[in-house]
């Protein structure tokens, strides 16, 4: 099978080209419009509208593609309203998107501390696009919408052409002015709306504007810089997906590099075919081959984070071959944007095992983007009955621990029914023996303090404190401020602060992997009140540390914290 045909036989491969090939072309056509109109402002302040209409529209309960196109829509045309082109006009819509994009601050917090911590990641996937994840609506939405744009803009391309090059000419012979600008403004809204899905709020730029920059470089013949801003938008596109297919970085990346770069080669170097570099990547891309899978008569498991990816392992002992795809503790998983390689590993593995809750919500949707027959999947939050908006550590719960190894195991023997008691063995001896330690651990402090009054900095905690009986005394909302990444309220910072002060609480915890200046401060005054602190982390560290002696490192320091 060559590199291509691999490529093409994932179906998200598929569903990135169909649904980013037709979004490109609308934001070529259109962004050429922008850009002759001097309207470039315009869109990347609908680009702000997207993301604060997206996460608007989540809070009331509709869907994040009705949020954006309704936001967009209505905010163009009450920038059409306003007339003109001059510099008071400019300033208006400037002071207007700052505060809506404060809005979209305010709304993307208030839906992340209605649902959980993970939930964060629908701002990231607005902000920055996530073309490999769509799913079978968003490719039918993004294509329709992408090729009724270009329809409608081909309309009336010829008075529009017009009006955007001799405005006072144009009405004059009867263009109509405000009802085509109306017009041209809803299209630009319908393909920032669209465009979304492919590179993100914040990247609209590369392809609403720099494909038609680069098309004005090249040539002054209005046609052909039509024509050819359409076409370099979708080529960055498809030249994009494939590089990240090969190397994993994300699409948006490439989309945005290679547009940028062709945006050089036609401002300085104008003899030099824009497209080339394309070329040449993409021939560079098809002398390679994509890996394949490798069957060595093990059961593929591949896990989205390394800490079920431990447990796994030490189940499945010799009979499965184990891959995490997150394993770096500096990465988090909230905000993880996956790759093709992620993709290909998913699509090859008979067995993977998520957390859920939201937490790598990356991971589920590129499963659904790429249905395969006979795939097993563990979602641990549905083993465990928690949904979204719940605490999404599951991890830090020794009872859910102890349900997942079972549930693995459980699944193992199905998949391979000719080891099944290999792996009942080996589940039982991992519960006996690998957690003893971590289990042991638990009970001591069980034992000495249960009630005793903690406090921490995160919800990461809530479970640990849950299993030990200590009495975690910090406000949930605090907990899951720090934990979003959101500032906490003026009454719970003050209520923390004051455990700390009044020395209400015998230990504080908090996660090293996120010493942001609040968690730092209040860390300090725990440590100059005599507090012991102790440091705790969301991901396995070390990296290549068991799933037992990253968790029982961290009790035992706790136990210590507490009196031994």
């Amino acid at each position: 099978m060559t590199g291509l045909q691999h490529l093409l036989a994932l179906e998200f491969m598929r569903s990135a080209f169909v649904a980013g090939g037709c979004i490109a072309l609308a934001a070529g056509l259109v962004g050429y419009f922008v850009v002759l109109r001097n309207q470039v402002f315009t869109t990347d302040a609908l680009g702000h509208v997207a993301f604060t209409g997206s996460l608007g529209g989540l809070l009331v309960g509709l869907n994040l593609l009705v949020g954006v196109f309704s936001s967009c829509i209505a905010v163009a045309l009450a920038i059409g309203t306003l007339g003109g082109r001059g510099r008071g006009r400019d300033v208006a819509i400037g002071t207007v998107f700052a505060w809506v994009l404060g809005v979209g601050v305010l709304f993307l917090s208030l839906y992340t501390a209605s649902r959980s911590a993970a939930s964060g990641t629908v701002g990231v996937t607005v902000l920055f696009g996530s073309i490999l994840g769509l799913q079978s609506a968003q490719v039918i939405i993004g294509s329709v919408t992408g090729i009724a744009t270009c329809v409608a803009l081909l309309v009336v391309a010829r008075p529009l052409l017009f009006l955007s090059i001799d405005p006072d000419v144009a009405v004059t012979r009867g263009v109509h002015a405000r009802g085509l600008t109306a017009l041209f403004l809803v299209l630009v809204a319908v393909t920032v709306a669209e465009s979304v899905q492919a590179v993100g709020a914040l990247l609209i730029f590369a392809l609403m504007v720099t494909p038609a920059a680069i098309a004005q470089n090249i040539s002054a013949r209005p046609w052909v810089a039509m024509t050819l801003s359409a076409l370099i938008a979708v080529g960055v596109v498809w030249v994009g997906i494939v590089l990240s297919f090969y190397i994993s970085y994300p699409a948006s990346f490439f989309i945005t590099a290679l547009a940028f770069a062709a945006y050089l080669v036609s401002r300085f170097w104008r003899r030099i075919p824009v497209l080339l570099p394309a070329a040449l990547a993409l021939t560079g891309c098809g002398l390679s081959s994509a890996p394949t899978p490798v069957d060595s008569g093990k059961v593929q498991v591949v896990a989205a984070e390394n800490f079920w990816g431990s447990v796994a392992a030490q189940v499945g002992g010799e009979h499965a071959r184990v891959t995490s795809i997150i394993v770096n503790p500096d990465t988090d998983p909230h905000d993880y944007d996956a790759t093709p390689s992620d993709a290909r590993l998913l699509a090859q593995a008979r067995y993977v095992i998520v957390n859920g809750v939201g937490y790598d919500a990356w991971a589920s949707k590129l499963i659904a983007a790429n249905p395969v027959t006979g795939r097993s999947v563990l979602t641990v939050g549905e083993l465990v009955g928690k949904k979204d908006g719940d605490n999404p550590h599951l991890w830090y719960s020794a009872s859910y621990v102890d349900q997942v190894v079972d549930r693995i195991a459980s699944d193992l023997r199905q998949l391979d029914p000719a080891d099944a008691s290999y792996f009942k063995q080996q589940a039982a001896q991992y519960k006996s023996v690998g957690l003893k330690d971590y289990n042991d651990t638990i009970g001591v402090i069980r034992q000495k303090y249960a009630g005793t009054k903690v406090g921490a900095t995160e919800s990461i905690f809530a479970y640990d404190a849950e299993s030990t009986g200590l009495d975690l005394i910090t406000p949930p909302g605090y907990l899951n401020a720090i934990s979003e990444g959101t500032d906490p309220s003026a009454a719970d910072k003050a209520q923390v602060e004051n455990q700390i002060a009044t020395r209400q609480i015998k230990v504080f915890i908090f996660n090293s992997q996120n010493s942001t200046p609040e968690v730092q401060g209040v860390v300090d005054k725990a440590t100059a009140k005599s507090i012991p602190v102790v440091k705790i982390t969301e991901t396995m560290v070390p990296a290549n540390a068991t799933f037992q002696a990253w968790q029982t490192a961290q009790l035992k320091d706790l136990l210590r914290a507490l009196g031994g």
